[in-house]
């Protein structure tokens, strides 16, 4: 279903993948245009992002994000490394053990730490 073919003059949830996908889409172009506080491209833009929003937390619940230690796990494994190799980037053994074991979430220099030296997003590693 394209964009254009969205119709919404009788406002409805998002019912499938195909319409998310057409929304996602025409809010991608209305991005593009930059519509004018207040006009009718604005509050067309704002209509479905909340259609969006509602769509992704039914079907795309932060639950299912997987945690911080899951990511970093995952970043080492990419670069070829091991938990042993945090321990200059999160202050020492102890650390990265604490953080591993759910014990103390990372500091705002530690996720600086490992988003500079894995590439990983801060909001990733945020606690959720």
């Amino acid at each position: 279903m394209m964009a254009e073919q969205l119709d919404f003059t009788k406002p409805h949830v998002l019912r499938d993948e195909a319409e998310y996908q057409a929304a996602v889409a025409e809010i991608d172009r209305l991005l593009d245009e930059e519509p004018e506080p207040n006009s009718e491209a604005c509050d067309r833009l704002e209509f479905l992002s909340v259609l969006v929003q509602a769509y992704e937390d039914t079907h795309n619940p932060l639950d299912d994000l997987p945690t911080p230690q899951a990511i970093v796990d995952f970043m080492l494994e990419q670069h070829g490394l091991v938990r042993a190799d945090l321990a200059k980037w999160l202050g020492g053994k102890s650390r990265v053990s604490e953080f591993f074991q759910g014990i103390r979430p990372l500091s705002l220099k530690q996720i600086a730490a490992l988003r500079e030296h894995l590439g990983i997003p801060a909001d990733l590693l945020l606690v959720k």
